[in-house]
């Protein structure tokens, strides 16, 4: 494979090391990597790539003829910088799927729908679900190839690093300070030991994008005040009784015993190999229910927006 490619990041720093590292372990031969600052650096933070530092620019100095392709996860608000990368003949790949919503945007997330690829001809942007859905989408993959799902039910606990880095930093500040007696400024919203609810609103229609076969699913999301790793608990219902054999994947791995947030990160650390972990499958009445763990930042986000474009590569896009 010739080393031609132009990459470049739009994502917040702890992203884009991530997104770098698994670039490094990618298939994918890399002439340049660029970061655009749509979210500025500190002073001191600066990306390596292949032993060499990365250039970074802000966004109105791209030119975006000179880059095949771009990671973008910013927010509605920075969306234009998407239609002008991709007005310029960039192919962008939406990780938060911020315009999951447009009609001829298509949805996809690796080893499931790659085939909707196609649709990237019409303007040059594919969108990778939010982390809920990905994870949800993986889980619940191997049953609708088997069953015929009525209905499936969701709760999302959400870690800090779900939102940005500057939640985790204030985690762990309000804890350390709850933990030595100092409280907290009442105009603060408390993350540490504490929970409440997400609003969800956008989830259902990315999942339905991509099984549009599911009647009905349902997601619920509240914040936890976990650092990093997102958990699911599932039921998926049928009218009749579902006989499931858990499969593992390149992306999915069974475990026999509970395993929680924590234990996935230690399990990844040790292994170097991130995947969505699934324990506690039991049967219900005509359904099944499982808890699923996933990195949101390495996995969902990193891992997962570099699998999409290994696919749109080999796919000749």
């Amino acid at each position: 494979m010739d080393a031609s490619l132009n990459i470049a990041i739009a994502a917040e720093f702890e992203l884009c090391e991530k997104i770098a590292e698994t670039l490094e372990k990618s298939e994918l031969a890399i002439e340049k990597l660029l970061i655009v600052e749509i979210y500025p650096f500190e002073e001191e933070q600066g990306i390596r790539f292949k032993n060499k530092a990365v250039a970074q620019c802000s966004p109105t100095e791209m030119d975006w003829r000179e880059v095949d392709y771009l990671f973008f996860a910013g927010t509605v608000e920075q969306v234009a910088h998407i239609a002008d990368a991709a007005e310029q003949g960039c192919i962008v790949i939406d990780m938060k799927g911020v315009c999951s919503t447009l009609s001829d945007i298509p949805v996809v997330v690796p080893s499931i729908n790659e085939t909707d690829l196609v649709e990237l001809r019409q303007r040059n942007i594919v969108s990778l679900p939010d982390p809920q859905v990905s994870q949800l989408a993986l889980a619940a993959y191997p049953l609708l190839k088997t069953a015929h799902l009525k209905q499936i039910f969701t709760t999302s606990l959400l870690p800090a690093s779900y939102h940005q880095a500057e939640t985790v930093t204030k985690l762990a500040g309000q804890t350390a300070r709850l933990l030595n007696g100092i409280p907290l400024n009442e105009e603060e919203t408390r993350l540490a030991f504490d929970v409440y609810p997400q609003h969800t609103s956008l989830l259902s229609q990315q999942f339905r994008k991509i099984f549009p076969q599911i009647d009905s699913v349902v997601f619920h999301s509240v914040q936890v005040p976990v650092f990093y790793g997102m958990a699911q608990k599932v039921t998926a219902l049928s009218d009749y009784e579902i006989d499931f054999q858990p499969q593992e994947s390149e992306f999915v791995q069974y475990h026999e015993k509970l395993i929680t947030p924590v234990m996935s990160g230690e399990i990844e650390s040790e292994i170097s190999q991130v995947k969505l972990h699934i324990s506690q499958v039991n049967g219900v009445e005509n359904g099944i229910e499982f808890w699923t763990v996933g990195d949101d930042q390495r996995f969902h986000l990193a891992c997962l927006s570099v699998k999409l474009l290994e696919a749109i590569y080999h796919q000749g896009y």
